[in-house]
């Protein structure tokens, strides 16, 4: 669901500054890589505050294919493809308060009225006639979000801080938005107490997400694995035959 740099939509695909030619960003990624550059886009342009746009979503399938395969430029490319893929699914509306219009996934209504804002200008807003395309964009989310998310597993390590937020996605997206919160205060050195009573005890979804998960972590980051199953309201255990289904 590449959608051409050329394609005249992508002047009404908005992020949160509006339309910022974000083709043309990509566009010039694809020909050179500067992580500086990517940075800058991720973070600025395809983001803020937690919310995702239509044009974070038609950037998605590009930066699959343009961004490299290793090194930093890999890592800073994951990490934030697990929080879009996080900020896709948790629950709750747009917004700053949670509160605004959201579709099957936040910042990707199909329902083209939720995309005229005020804050657009009209001549700039999304048509009727783009609506199939925001279904196909979301039709694409759903069938790659999956292996995004595992991709993103590959910077689980030693490093608490980089592996709280590699798993971000995949826990979200499965259910588990309070194992991804509560591993990423772990990581920022909370107790499992502060925690716990910030965020409530693990639930039943909860469960399956640490189960699924902890083939990931219990080698390449055991004080992570050791978090999320001794958390409250954590009943699974590993190598547990009767526990299977969970995973």
């Amino acid at each position: 669901m590449k959608i051409a740099f050329t394609d005249d939509i992508w002047n009404r695909l908005y992020g949160p500054y509006g339309n910022r030619s974000v083709n043309m960003q990509l566009m010039a990624l694809s020909e050179r890589w500067d992580n500086d550059v990517a940075k800058e886009l991720f973070w600025e342009e395809l983001h803020h505050q937690d919310d995702i746009y239509p044009t974070t979503f038609a950037a998605l399938p590009w930066l699959l294919e343009i961004s490299p395969s290793k090194g930093k430029a890999f890592e800073e490319t994951y990490l934030f493809l697990s929080h879009v893929i996080h900020c896709a699914c948790v629950e709750g509306g747009t917004g700053c308060d949670g509160a605004g219009p959201r579709g099957k996934y936040r910042g990707l209504s199909t329902d083209i009225a939720d995309h005229q804002h005020s804050w657009l200008p009209q001549s700039e807003w999304l048509s009727i006639e783009d609506q199939p395309v925001l279904i196909r964009l979301e039709q694409w989310f759903s069938e790659n979000w999956a292996m995004i998310a595992k991709r993103c597993l590959n910077l689980v390590s030693s490093d608490l801080v980089i592996s709280a937020h590699a798993i971000e996605g995949f826990a979200s997206a499965n259910g588990g938005s309070r194992v991804a919160w509560s591993t990423q205060l772990f990581a920022e050195g909370e107790d499992v107490d502060f925690i716990s009573r910030e965020l409530g005890a693990y639930d039943d979804c909860d469960t399956m997400t640490v189960a699924k998960l902890f083939p990931y972590l219990h080698d390449r980051n055991p004080d992570l694995a050791s978090f999320i199953l001794d958390y409250p309201g954590c009943n699974y255990v590993p190598d547990d035959p009767r526990q299977s289904n969970l995973v």
